[in-house]
Parts: structure tokens; sequence; C-alpha cells
């Protein structure tokens, strides 16, 4: 379906946002990680530290799905390239948008605004 086509450039842009937000989740994990570990320091009660090795538990996963996922986009995106080196002399390549990897990214920034909000409520807690 020619239509449901868009510019690669479009897509590769779609993309690189889509990196950029991989790696501001890694960097708001690394935060998060650091603030954990204030909390555990000051705070050395069973109920805290049950809850801290819960948040690390899921930083660690989170850390290991933002690889593989930022490894599907590089991946993704050096498809496009690929599209875009073989295009037409027009200068506008169209390619499929990938559609399970938009549902990936947007299952990934649900999972983390959620463990997000999660720890929020921890750190309001016993801060």
């Amino acid at each position: 379906m020619e239509e449901s086509k868009k510019p690669v450039t479009e897509l590769h842009a779609e993309i690189t946002e889509w990196k950029s937000n991989v790696e501001l989740v890694r960097t708001e994990i690394s935060t998060f990680q650091k603030q954990l570990n204030e909390i555990v320091i000051k705070n050395n009660h069973e109920e805290v530290l049950k809850e801290a090795e819960h948040f690390q538990n899921q930083f660690i996963r989170q850390l290991e799905v933002s690889d593989e996922l930022f490894h599907e986009l590089k991946a993704a995106d050096h498809k496009l390239a690929e599209a875009a080196d073989t295009g037409t002399d027009s200068g506008t390549v169209f390619a499929e948008p990938n559609s399970s990897l938009r549902d990936n990214v947007g299952t990934y920034n649900k999972l983390f605004l959620d463990l997000k909000n999660e720890f929020h409520l921890f750190l309001e807690k016993w801060m």
C-alpha cells in the first residue's frame, strides 16, 4: 500500500528521537540508582531494604530492556539507510513504518513511566 509509506527521512527522524529517549531513560535510571543508594545508607529498616531491592532489580531490568531496544532501533535505522541508498533519483525514498517497533517503543515508554512514578512515591515516603 503506497499511501501507508512514509519518507525515509521522516522515519529516520522518528528512530533518532526514540534512540535519544532511550539514552534519557538510561540517564534517569543512573540518577535513580544514586538516590536509592542514598536512601539505603540513611535508612536500614527492613521495609526500606526490601523496597530498595525491588527497585534495584527493576532498574537492572530496565537497563537491559533499554539496551535491547536501542539495538533494535539501530538495526531499523540501518535498514532505512540501506533503503535510502537504493532509492530513486527523485530524492525521496519511501518505506513502510515498522508498527511492531512503534508498539515496542510505546510499551517501553509506558513501563518506564510506571516505574518512574512508583519510584517517586518511594522517594516521597523515605526521603
